[in-house]
């Protein structure tokens, strides 16, 4: 059992036992904000921590079938930490890339340093590929295969686009529009498949997750469109923001629960 529902079922058994938080705290002397936590789904606790508390509600744990979820590695915080700092680096740089694009198509002469851009677009690559690999992370702990599946393809896609944009810039006879309408419509298909994704964390992150999948699919669908993707590179900016908080909050919350 997960929550919300684990709090829920600990909450309907200690009224149905007439206790209070306080009588429970008594009994199976655990802190009373952690009870408090535990009832309201906020944070997920160790397995040894629910068998107290079931055993101090006079429940038999293996007889009703609960079991915590297996607790994140200790690894798992620093996982979403190097993901949320990666994320907040390439969010930075791909300004600087924006910007580096734009000279290139207004200009007909190329005056950017190659090594410079080469440099950038490679660590818009690693930065990016560690802030999916985050929320492939998350994925595997809060079993979500929609955002395993849409951060992989968004590791993928970004060493290919990098690629296809290098070939472009040292190949300047190459026409863009193709290739940057074929990059629009993937990663369009991979922010819609990962705001479905986000939708189904509103149990562990609640509005924000609702929120962010908002933004990820309505990004999405406006690279799909093609002829919207500058509007999109707007919404993307939005959506990245709330990617970036999405996955701090997974770092905090992991954190909270090893601290049980």
């Amino acid at each position: 059992m997960q929550q919300p529902e684990l709090g829920k079922k600990i909450l309907e058994l200690r009224k149905a036992n007439g206790l209070t938080q306080e009588d429970l705290v008594a009994r199976c002397n655990i802190n009373v904000r952690t009870i408090q936590r535990i009832e309201a789904g906020e944070v997920t606790p160790r397995s040894h921590t629910i068998r107290s508390i079931f055993a101090a509600l006079d429940i038999d744990f293996d007889q009703i079938q609960t079991s915590a979820p297996p607790l994140p590695s200790k690894n798992a915080a620093q996982w979403f930490l190097f993901a949320f700092l990666g994320g907040l680096i390439y969010f930075i740089l791909a300004f600087w890339e924006a910007f580096m694009d734009y000279q290139l198509s207004t200009s007909q002469v190329i005056n950017l340093s190659p090594w410079k851009y080469t440099m950038l677009k490679l660590s818009i690559m690693v930065f990016y590929s560690l802030f999916m690999l985050g929320f492939y992370q998350m994925g595997l702990i809060w079993k979500n295969s929609w955002i395993k599946l849409a951060s992989l393809l968004a590791i993928a896609a970004i060493v290919v686009c990098i690629a296809v944009d290098l070939y472009m810039f040292y190949n300047i006879d190459t026409d863009p529009l193709p290739l940057m309408a074929a990059q629009a419509i993937t990663f369009g298909s991979i922010y819609t498949i990962f705001g479905f994704g986000l939708f189904k964390y509103k149990n562990e992150f609640g509005n924000l997750a609702i929120g962010a999948g908002i933004a990820a699919t309505f990004t999405g669908l406006l690279f799909i469109s093609v002829v919207l993707a500058l509007v999109g590179l707007v919404t993307l900016a939005i959506s990245e923001i709330l990617l970036l908080i999405v996955l701090y909050s997974a770092f905090d919350k992991i954190k909270n629960q090893q601290a049980q």
